[in-house]
């Protein structure tokens, strides 16, 4: 019986040491030499807990492979509101401390900008930040969330929302007086190269028309006053509708002169350039006749022709009216 005894004790023995060596002395065992460093967390747990039923062949190293719904092993894993990324842990997270993340890699980020950058989860669109789209990669980079390069496509809000001279460049100092409808004159594509609407300008014309910030009168532009609307239209500078004599400060003759506008026919009779003598700007044609700027004699315009002349019954004269008439 002691001999059976003594035989059963020391196969028990043998088959607890069988079982009970990997453990016994893996406080001496070089972990790193497997490839996979026991760090942070990883260290103060029991090897049973990734080498089950004392497997060590085949066992995962990377993150995912424990920390998952699907892995045997039961490791803590991604909560449900964890953000859309991939299963490389190791690219934020650090073994010390689960929750600690030593950086942020947008490169294994799966989900949208707006997901995290929501102002709860991470820092999200300002008060101030112009009213767009929540796709913030339309115009900030994962490298830099500063000075991002802005596509106006995103963009909700009318052109001054931004462009006030606050959160973008607005108009500048000499700007023409117009109202704050930006888009009605520049795109989006270049701010210089305007196509012009006149309909919102708010000043007279001559407020830009210049001759410095737009196109002025010409050195052969007649003696006026500044209300080029007066004559101008909007839509084309040229032709004039109309000419508003109000608005001249020049003699008739100035413009009249048969070049600038109509002047004297051949046969208009012989006289100073003094037009509005006669003429008025109403009607060219119905003149209040002034006989004391005539050069000529009478005759030279009382012939019948140019001018009612001697009629039918006329004494027989000589052709100085002036002789007898007044």
């Amino acid at each position: 019986m002691p001999a059976i005894l003594e035989k059963t004790s020391i196969l028990i023995i043998l088959v607890l040491l069988a079982t009970l060596s990997p453990f016994v002395y893996a406080e001496s065992f070089d972990h790193f030499s497997t490839g996979f460093p026991l760090t942070g967390a990883h260290d103060g747990i029991d090897c049973e807990s990734c080498h089950t039923r004392g497997v060590f062949k085949g066992t995962p190293t990377r993150c995912a492979s424990c920390h998952s719904g699907t892995s045997r092993l039961g490791g803590e894993r991604k909560p449900p509101n964890h953000m859309p990324t991939s299963n490389t842990c190791e690219d934020c997270h650090i073994t010390s401390n689960w929750k600690q993340i030593t950086r942020f890699e947008h490169g294994d980020v799966t989900g949208a900008c707006s997901f995290c950058h929501n102002g709860q989860t991470a820092v999200g669109k300002s008060p101030d930040h112009v009213t767009s789209s929540s796709k913030c990669d339309d115009c900030h980079t994962t490298n830099s969330f500063g000075g991002a390069r802005f596509d106006h496509s995103g963009v909700t809000g009318a052109c001054f929302s931004c462009h006030n001279g606050t959160t973008a460049i607005g108009k500048s100092a000499n700007h023409i007086q117009s109202n704050n409808s930006c888009g009605d004159c520049h795109t989006t594509n270049s701010w210089n190269g305007a196509v012009f609407d006149h309909t919102n300008v708010s000043g007279n014309c001559v407020s830009c028309h210049n001759g410095s910030t737009a196109t002025g009168k010409n050195a052969t532009h007649i003696q006026t006053n500044t209300l080029c609307e007066d004559c101008h239209r909007s839509t084309g500078w040229v032709p004039v509708t109309r000419v508003a004599h109000a608005d001249v400060i020049g003699t008739c003759f100035s413009c009249h002169n048969g070049t600038t506008a109509t002047g004297k026919h051949p046969t208009h009779i012989g006289n100073s350039n003094t037009c509005e003598d006669c003429h008025n700007t109403t009607n060219w044609n119905s003149a209040v006749f002034d006989h004391t700027n005539i050069t000529g004699n009478c005759a030279s315009c009382h012939n019948g022709s140019s001018a009612t002349g001697k009629n039918a019954t006329h004494i027989q004269t000589n052709t100085l009216c002036e002789d007898c008439h007044r």
